[in-house]
């Protein structure tokens, strides 16, 4: 299946030693059945309390959703980095979207006044955000007005995005959040989604 990539988003929590341990890391590097993770900056807690055997849960936030299993410290490297085990068959996927994603290819406009307008295609979308292909990269948490053009019947909207981060997700493909949009647009893409559902 190969779920799990370099630099997505990491939770490990182990409660072999006298406390619950709970930090927040990325994967730095996986191989076939272990996986190097590094802690995310700005991380309060880091592996120093861990010992190597401690029984391990672990999260990982991937496209597909978020990828549950148990798994063990094989080596503490350093404060920030360790080595723990995976077994893939053991994985289970949680969907953690509370909206389904439809894929889509439908023409997008990015303005971005001064800088130049973006146009691209849509990878998918849902009724609270979507999913684009961009060479020019576009900082997190930006936002910019955006015009769709969903299809010849229900024809354009114009919304407001906000850029989400790009843990795990391959290079040149962005995120955003819907931030604003009308009620008549919002309408028009609630119907959009649902042509897509069927």
């Amino acid at each position: 299946m190969n779920l799990l990539n370099e630099k997505q988003k990491t939770k490990v929590i182990s409660d072999s030693g006298l406390d619950n341990l709970d930090v927040d890391c990325f994967i730095k590097k996986k191989y076939n059945n272990k996986i190097l993770i590094s802690l995310t900056a700005n991380q309060k807690n880091d592996f120093k309390d861990f010992e190597n055997g401690y029984d391990l849960n672990v999260k990982v936030y991937t496209p597909k959703g978020l990828v549950i299993f148990n798994s063990k410290v094989l080596k503490i490297i350093s404060a920030t980095d360790m080595e723990i085990s995976y077994d893939e068959k053991s994985a289970k996927i949680e969907d953690i979207r509370k909206t389904p994603r439809y894929q889509s290819n439908c023409p997008i406009t990015i303005f971005r006044p001064l800088l130049g307008n973006i146009n691209t295609n849509l990878i998918d979308i849902s009724v609270k955000g979507l999913k684009f292909f961009s060479n020019i990269p576009l900082d997190v948490n930006s936002e910019f007005e955006i015009m769709l053009y969903l299809s010849d019947t229900i024809g354009k909207i114009i919304l407001t995005g906000k850029v989400l981060d790009k843990t795990g997700l391959p290079n040149g493909i962005h995120r955003m959040l819907i931030e604003k949009i009308s009620y008549t647009d919002r309408q028009k893409l609630v119907d959009y989604c649902l042509s897509l559902a069927k």
